[in-house]
C-alpha cells in the first residue's frame, strides 16, 4: 500500500488547485484518509477528487477542514 500512498502524495503534490503541504494523506488497505486545512470548499474538493483517481484506491475520507475566512460576517450597509 506504500505505493498507493506515494502515488496519492504525488497527486496532490501536482494539483495547483490544493496548496502545498497543507493536506496530507494517509493509506490503509487502500482507504484513503485527508487530512488538513484549507482556505477554500474547492481546494477540499479537489483534494478529495485527485486522490479518488489515483489507481488503487477503493475510497476517500475527507477530514480536510477549511478556514474560516477573516472578515467573513456580512457588514450591512446604512441606507
Amino acid at each position: 500500500m506504500s505505493d498507493v500512498l506515494s502515488e496519492v502524495a504525488n497527486a496532490l503534490h501536482w494539483d495547483v488547485a490544493i496548496p502545498r503541504h497543507r493536506v496530507t494523506a494517509e493509506v490503509v488497505d487502500g482507504m484513503v484518509t485527508l487530512r488538513g486545512l484549507v482556505e477554500r470548499p474547492y481546494q477540499k474538493s479537489s483534494a478529495e477528487a485527485t486522490a479518488r483517481r489515483v489507481p488503487g484506491v477503493i475510497g476517500v475520507n475527507n477530514e480536510i477542514a477549511l478556514a474560516a475566512a477573516e472578515g467573513s460576517k456580512r457588514r450591512v450597509m446604512p441606507a
